[in-house]
């Protein structure tokens, strides 16, 4: 598994790992019914960066990382985790907690 920033290519393949976790309303609070377009916002232009999980070409995982407050609380993150749901129970999660623990330390 490596794991790399997205790219705006990549969202076509996060979109279904989107869509299925926010639609089924369980751990986000983005609307269920979140458009593709707006997820896009929510995912590739808000956050600080956006971060894949990937097997061969395949995209098992996403995460953003951004900061919780602007100003002086800037240097103060906030990861949000996604795994595709053919991937659970793989490690994709803990791969990805851990890249973003290790690439904090580098981008703040």
């Amino acid at each position: 598994m490596k794991i790399s920033a997205a790219t705006p290519s990549d969202f076509d393949a996060i979109w279904p790992i989107f869509h299925a976790i926010v639609a089924a309303g369980e751990t986000y609070a983005y609307p269920t019914d979140t458009s593709k377009k707006e997820a896009y916002r929510l995912w590739m232009e808000l956050p600080r960066r956006t971060y894949v999980a990937k097997d061969a070409d395949r995209i098992l995982g996403t995460y953003y990382i951004t900061s919780n407050y602007a100003g002086p609380g800037s240097h103060v993150c906030n990861c949000g985790y996604m795994v595709a749901p053919a991937a659970r129970g793989q490690g994709v999660a803990a791969a990805m907690c851990r890249h973003s623990q290790e690439i904090t330390v580098r981008i703040w």
